[in-house]
């Protein structure tokens, strides 16, 4: 690809990817009447600038920061121009999900020797600040949670995985570029392959599962509608059988990354919740069927049985004419309205079946 335009973090950006959703999320999706925030994932590839070694997490939290109003959104602007005609950075993002390794052809510096960080390993160190993208001090329950981020790597790697994107540091001297047998290069290939697959899967399945949760909360500001939480349902029963079901085949460290992403933005609990929620629509529908039926049923026999009373008796007269069947008919609505007054759940079946009619034909 031709030379990029630099960076205002000096970001040195090397290949864009760009990953949508397949057809049948996106016609889901548009489908919806709720705003849709996203449709796909831009993976930006490159390297971090050579600042000196304490000041790369400050570095990394510049080159994802895509916040407007952050240095007069600068960097959330040279990212979009980097981005394919047509796209545009979603108008949620604040800050981009970061993949990054870093290793040393000597040993890591230590990067805070304050007493907060006084028993951590310089590992660790990197481990906390690259992840949190940030210079400040941890506070004391940081090792706890950077101890419930670890992942399972090889020797020569140690890493961590939370909501804030995937952190891998080198346990051992970095050899060099161009050095046969490098330990690293391989992990910088799958770094900029499967670990991004895994990070941009979680993602998409995140923004499927925003824009459902979107169109579940429209639908319930109103009556709903057995057609439209129908279809909501068989979306969502599509959904967890290609996106949410994906893997990466026998990859277990790929598929433990989508996992341990899933679990940090709570995506497990956003499903289950969609599903009690659609389920509590749906439960609603059957309801509001159920009593129109009934209301139905209330006024025909409200409204036929004295009218059929009064026809027979009326046929029965030895003089059955006009002005015989005017009074008859008086009777019969008198007896109908009697009926609906003197009976509290038939006069509530009438009132709420016209009263619902009411909002329907207002919709």
């Amino acid at each position: 690809m031709p030379q990029a335009e630099a960076s205002p973090s000096r970001f040195q950006l090397s290949a864009i990817e760009l990953v949508r959703l397949n057809d049948t999320a996106l016609s889901a999706l548009k489908d919806m009447d709720s705003p849709v925030h996203a449709n796909g994932v831009a993976l930006l590839h490159g390297v971090l600038p050579s600042d000196p070694p304490a000041q790369l997490p400050k570095t990394l939290q510049e080159c994802a920061d895509v916040d407007p109003h952050h240095g007069q959104g600068a960097q959330r602007a040279w990212v979009a121009r980097q981005l394919p005609s047509g796209c545009r950075i979603a108008d949620t993002e604040r800050e981009a999900v970061h993949c990054t390794l870093v290793t040393a052809q000597s040993g890591l510096v230590r990067l805070h020797p304050g007493r907060a960080q006084r028993n951590w390993d310089s590992l660790d160190q990197w481990l906390w600040h690259l992840h949190h993208a940030t210079l400040y001090p941890p506070g004391p329950e940081a090792a706890e949670q950077l101890h419930a981020m670890r992942l399972p790597l090889p020797t020569k790697v140690r890493g961590v995985l939370g909501i804030r994107g995937l952190t891998l540091v080198g346990t051992e001297q970095d050899p060099g570029v161009g050095v046969p047998r490098n330990y690293y290069d391989g992990t910088s290939y799958h770094l900029a392959t499967l670990y991004a697959d895994a990070l941009a899967l979680a993602r998409l399945q995140q923004t499927v599962l925003d824009a459902f949760g979107s169109e579940v909360a429209r639908i319930g500001e109103h009556e709903p509608r057995r057609r439209k939480v129908a279809q909501m349902e068989r979306d969502l029963l599509v959904f967890r059988r290609s996106y949410w079901a994906a893997g990466f085949g026998r990859q277990g460290t790929v598929d433990a990354m989508v996992r341990a992403w899933q679990q940090s933005a709570g995506l497990p609990q956003s499903l289950q919740s969609l599903v009690s929620d659609l389920g509590e629509l749906s439960r609603q529908v059957q309801s509001a069927e159920t009593e129109t039926t009934n209301a139905i049923l209330g006024l025909l026999a409200a409204v036929g049985l004295p009218l059929t009373t009064g026809l027979a008796i009326w046929q029965g007269l030895p003089q059955a004419g006009s002005s015989s069947l005017f009074r008859i008919l008086g009777a019969t609505g008198v007896v109908t309205v009697g009926l609906v007054t003197l009976f509290p759940g038939l006069r509530r079946l009438f009132v709420d079946l016209f009263r619902r009619k009411w909002r329907g034909g207002r919709r």
